[in-house]
């Protein structure tokens, strides 16, 4: 699991930007599911503030079992699990809906992942939510440059986006994505 980032930034300076409310009092993980790298943001909100309280990484290495790579994605998830739910009391779980783009495979393992999220937190969450990337960001007022913009330039546009939204330095594209999905869980009545 990798370093966290903590921020804390003014609501009305994050609703001003985004040009919506976001819900106060209210405890967000943000999902960015993969089938080596899942991007976490744990994201809290206060009545004034919100806070980017942790950002991680559940990591499966290449060439390894499929088996044996639910083991151990179910082992860091348990291991999250149980020191997160012990600090906070989590309102929504945002999970990454998968959709399939050119890989079978892929899409499987990414579909599999999400629901082993979706069940080991069911019973530390009062809501779960699988919802797609691009709906994310069209919550929290993420607009691409260009219609042919995608895979790594689109990925370095949404890092600008929230570097620049959060004030914070995110150089991992998996905790960018995390905390767009956690961000759009937090949106008031969309």
């Amino acid at each position: 699991m990798s370093k966290s980032y903590i921020k804390k930034i003014k609501l009305s300076y994050i609703e001003g930007w985004i040009n919506k409310t976001l819900k106060r009092n209210t405890i967000s993980i943000g999902w960015d599911v993969a089938m080596r790298e899942t991007g976490i943001s744990v994201i809290r909100t206060t009545n004034n503030s919100l806070i980017l309280e942790q950002t991680l990484k559940i990591s499966v290495p290449k060439n390894i079992k499929l088996l044996d790579s639910i083991d151990l994605f179910i082992s860091q998830l348990q291991n999250f699990k149980n020191k997160i739910s012990k600090k906070y009391k989590i309102d929504i779980n945002v999970i990454e809906d998968c959709f399939f783009l050119k890989n079978v495979l892929t899409l499987k393992a990414l579909s599999r992942f999400g629901v082993l999220i979706y069940t080991n937190f069911k019973d530390v969450s009062k809501e779960t939510i699988f919802i797609m990337p691009t709906t994310a960001r069209s919550r929290i007022g993420f607009k691409k440059s260009g219609k042919g913009i995608k895979g790594k330039y689109l990925k370095k546009e949404i890092m600008d986006y929230i570097n620049g939204l959060l004030g914070t330095k995110i150089k991992d594209d998996d905790i960018s994505d995390s905390i767009v999905l956690a961000l759009g869980g937090l949106i008031e009545n969309d």
